[in-house]
């Protein structure tokens, strides 16, 4: 079976996802793609794979057995996301 990947997503839980989408496209300088209505769900214009943020309420039901909120954790958790560009400026 050969798996094609179509659209790549990094989706981190958040408390604010208005803040959350707004202070990496404020820092990075990337545009806001798209934002669900309810304020839910949010997704930055980061080329082939979206940076997508969702809060905690949205979460709870992809996970109904539960997750660890990043927050909550005693030390930074073994992720990183990372930009490219040509331009640092």
């Amino acid at each position: 079976m050969q798996f094609e990947c179509l659209t790549a997503y990094t989706i981190i839980y958040v408390a604010d996802v208005n803040a959350a989408t707004r202070f990496y496209g404020e820092a990075f300088g990337i545009a806001t793609r798209f934002v669900h209505d309810g304020g839910d769900y949010a997704e930055l214009d980061t080329g082939e794979t979206t940076l997508a943020f969702a809060s905690h309420t949205l979460g709870a039901s992809n996970f109904p057995n539960g997750y660890t909120k990043l927050s909550e954790l005693p030390r930074p958790p073994g992720i990183e996301i990372a930009l490219v560009t040509d331009n640092v400026e």
